[in-house]
């Protein structure tokens, strides 16, 4: 395929997947998109499964590998521009861009690969909430010798570790009263903030090796102009889990401070687990060849957040690495957007990868 071809199917693909607006939970008339480009850019197999999931694949082996990125995006539509040089929009970095430059780079990468090893590309949904696209593939059994999951890591990093999270729920209660005297014990209010300040005051941390806190929702009181205490309250946590910590230990300091509040409990909403991997396993050394063959040097990222990554592994494989092109620090901002020279990028990218990857598994160096 000439530069000018590849060149305007990467801004088509992506600017027609940008417009088709797909925050979670309505990612189909997007899937439905990307199917078709999927068909004309030659894999063999294309299907939508049963949750929503786009699964395209080429190859008819036992050993598969797969590349796996999300196509919902997070709420706020935003304006779908090209002005030559860049593509705007929501979901531009932040997962349609690194999916748009994995489906056409893996198709590329089809004459390379013997057909004894098949190649999945794969868009799931859901990975902004609930990772059902991801669930689903586990639950399904999905098994794979190795896969790239295609999040934004500034071009040229691998990311090898992500940070956990844990949504936590809490509700306090309070006796009310007159508020012109003494509380029998704290009221709903004050009994959230006080929880929130020891939360907040131990979880402050911005390092993949430290946790940090958010708090997402607050409510308490009825809203009413009457001098009663507020009754009840309720407020909702976000906690990113360090790489070497646990649900457990979590907990445990969440219970230590919880001892104080005789009117207030919580609940576990959703966990997912931090995740470290081996800079040696394959999926790495696929990518750093790649990246190492357009003449760039890789880095090793640990990221602050999370992705699928942290739950397909270690259910699909335990061969597991990010790559995206695009800058990560767009994601779910007012200002995602993507140049055309790092989507080009990588494809390229993606490509050798998937090449490499065969590489590895045809001299089963694994």
């Amino acid at each position: 395929m000439k530069d000018v071809s590849l060149h305007s199917l990467a801004v088509d693909m992506l600017t027609d997947l940008l417009k088709a607006y797909s925050p979670t939970g309505e990612e189909h008339r997007a899937i439905t998109i990307l199917k078709e480009y999927a068909i004309d850019l030659g894999y063999e197999d294309v299907y939508i499964d049963e949750i929503g999931n786009l699964i395209a694949s080429y190859g008819d082996g036992d050993t598969s590998i797969a590349f796996i990125g999300h196509i919902d995006t997070v709420p706020g539509e935003l304006p779908v521009v090209f002005d030559g040089e860049k593509i705007t929009g929501r979901g531009a970095v932040d997962a349609k861009g690194p999916l748009t430059a994995l489906f056409i780079g893996v198709s590329q990468a089809q004459t390379y690969i013997d057909k004894n090893i098949k190649v999945y590309s794969i868009a799931v949904v859901g990975e902004e909430g609930d990772s059902r696209g991801a669930r689903n593939l586990i639950s399904r059994g999905f098994k794979t010798k190795g896969s790239i999951i295609a999040e934004p890591s500034n071009n040229t990093g691998i990311v090898i570790g992500y940070r956990g999270s844990i949504k936590l729920k809490i509700q306090c209660n309070g006796y009310g009263g007159h508020t012109s005297s003494p509380m029998l014990e704290s009221s709903a209010c004050i009994s959230l903030l006080r929880i929130w300040n020891s939360i907040s005051e131990k979880m402050h941390g911005f390092k993949y090796s430290e946790n940090s806190s958010a708090l997402l929702h607050l409510c308490c009181g009825d809203g009413s102009r009457y001098n009663i205490y507020p009754k009840y309250g309720e407020m909702l946590i976000d906690i990113r889990v360090a790489i070497n910590e646990s649900l457990e230990s979590i907990l445990k300091f969440i219970d230590t401070i919880m001892k104080e509040f005789k009117l207030c409990t919580y609940t576990t909403l959703d966990y997912t687990p931090p995740i470290r991997i081996s800079p040696n396993n394959i999926a790495v050394r696929a990518l750093a060849r790649a990246i190492l063959k357009q003449g760039e040097k890789p880095r090793m990222l640990y990221k602050l957040g999370t992705s699928d990554m942290n739950l397909l592994y270690p259910y699909v494989t335990r061969n597991i690495a990010a790559y995206g092109p695009g800058k990560s620090e767009f994601s779910h901002s007012d200002k995602e957007e993507i140049t055309v020279e790092d989507l080009i990028h990588g494809i390229n990218t993606y490509r050798e990868t998937a090449i490499e990857f065969s590489k590895i598994l045809n001299r089963g160096m694994y």
